[in-house]
């Protein structure tokens, strides 16, 4: 850290400074910058069990979407893609890849 030259008085101001900012900074809302993505759980049959899916909000709508497009419910495509997915990938992963390569397929074709 740097050390300041003149008197305590001064490093208390600059203290006083820098926390001033940080508080500014606070209020405008960091958030606002930043566009975190929200988290949405929902719980899904899969066959004899249940779980318990967090994925962002636009993955659900891209998997809702889907659906309708396709004419089947979300759990049963969950149910797919659970069945088809390796022990090493996660359900939310095969959800998330799914909704991506579908959209991507569903883009060339137009």
């Amino acid at each position: 850290m740097k050390q300041f030259a003149g008197s305590g008085q001064e490093a208390g101001i600059m203290h006083a400074q820098k926390k001033a900012m940080e508080a500014g900074a606070a209020k405008a809302g960091l958030s606002a910058l930043m566009s975190w993505p929200v988290m949405v759980s929902r719980t899904v049959s899969l066959g004899s069990r249940m779980a318990t899916v967090r994925l962002e909000h636009v993955v659900w709508e891209g998997l809702d979407e889907i659906a309708q497009r396709e004419g089947r419910p979300v759990k049963d495509l969950c149910q797919e893609l659970d069945g088809s997915r390796s022990d090493a990938t996660p359900l939310t992963s095969a959800i998330r890849s799914y909704v991506l390569d579908y959209f991507r397929r569903s883009e060339a074709a137009d």
